[in-house]
């Protein structure tokens, strides 16, 4: 069983809640719940935000990259161009060099810096890795 469904349902346990009522709380559907539960996709990353501002919790220790969650009051979610301005800039990285070494499309970091678009959560994930930040610093909650 992958981490990220360890520490869901983790999190569904703490809250005694079955998954029809995760659903409803954080506005999807049963089976996009029970498609996470069963490992048969990741979240996209409107369902992983959805569901780290219901629980409160770090991106990166729900989806396992760190081992030891986080007790910081977390911001809320900001629009992702800024922070991927302010991450090129920190790195001293071009957007061209980005897209060399991630291998993207020039059209995808374009709506991503110009907020028409945001990352899907493996990028996210491939990002942070790039940039050496965590998930919840490229999503502005801290």
């Amino acid at each position: 069983m992958s981490v990220f469904v360890e520490r869901l349902k983790e999190y569904m346990d703490e809250r005694d809640l079955t998954e029809i009522a995760l659903a409803k709380n954080i506005g999807v559907s049963r089976a996009t719940i029970s498609g996470l539960i069963n490992e048969m996709h990741m979240p996209s990353t409107k369902v992983l935000v959805a569901l780290i501002e219901y629980f409160n919790c770090s991106a990166d220790y729900l989806l396992g990259k760190i081992d030891i969650p986080k007790s910081d009051k977390f911001n809320s979610v900001k629009p992702f161009g800024k922070i991927l301005r302010e991450c090129l800039t920190d790195n001293e990285k071009s957007e061209y060099k980005l897209q060399k070494d991630l291998h993207l499309s020039s059209s995808l970091t374009y709506r991503w810096l110009n907020d028409k678009a945001i990352p899907s959560v493996s990028n996210y994930i491939r990002l942070a890795k790039y940039f050496d930040c965590s998930i919840d610093y490229l999503l502005g909650r801290e």
